[in-house]
C-alpha cells in the first residue's frame, strides 16, 4: 500500500514536471518568414534580424548580435494585413514581444508595427544565389 503511494506521488512529480519544463508553445514559424532580413533604409545599413524555427536574431552592427529563443508566435489580421507577433526570451528569461506586418507581394517584405515607414527584405540563402548565378552564365 505504501509503494502505491510513492509510485503514485513519482508519477505525479514527474508529470508536473514535464509540464514545467516543456510547456505547449506555438513556435510553428511559416517558412516565408524563415530567413534573414535587411533594409535599404541607410541608418540600418548595417544591420538585420533573422528567424529561425527556434531563434530570432538581431543583428547590431559590425559583429554584434542578440539572440533570442522564440517562444511563441500569433498570426492575425489587422487593417487588412497580416501581423505576426513572436513572443521571445533572452537567457536571463527576460521576455520581449515584436509585431510586424508581413506582405507576400514582390518576394516579400516586413514591416515592423513601430515603423511601418521601413520595408525589409528577405535575403536569398546562399544557395539560392549561387545556383542563380551558374544559370545566368
Amino acid at each position: 500500500m505504501k509503494l502505491k503511494w510513492i509510485v503514485i506521488v513519482a508519477l505525479i512529480l514527474i508529470g508536473a514536471s514535464i509540464f514545467v519544463l516543456y510547456p505547449g508553445k506555438n513556435t510553428d514559424i511559416p517558412l516565408n518568414l524563415i530567413g534573414k532580413w535587411t533594409t535599404s533604409e541607410p541608418r540600418y545599413q548595417d544591420r538585420f534580424f533573422e528567424i529561425t524555427k527556434e531563434t530570432l536574431t538581431y543583428g547590431l552592427g559590425g559583429d554584434k548580435t542578440d539572440v533570442y529563443l522564440i517562444s511563441s508566435m500569433k498570426e492575425s489580421l489587422e487593417k487588412n494585413n497580416r501581423l505576426y507577433t513572436i513572443n521571445y526570451k533572452n537567457t536571463d528569461g527576460l521576455k520581449f514581444t515584436q509585431s510586424f506586418y508581413y506582405h507576400p507581394e514582390n518576394g516579400g517584405s516586413i514591416q515592423l508595427k513601430h515603423q511601418e515607414h521601413i520595408k525589409w527584405r528577405k535575403e536569398k540563402d546562399a544557395a539560392f544565389k549561387e545556383n542563380s548565378e551558374t544559370d545566368q552564365k
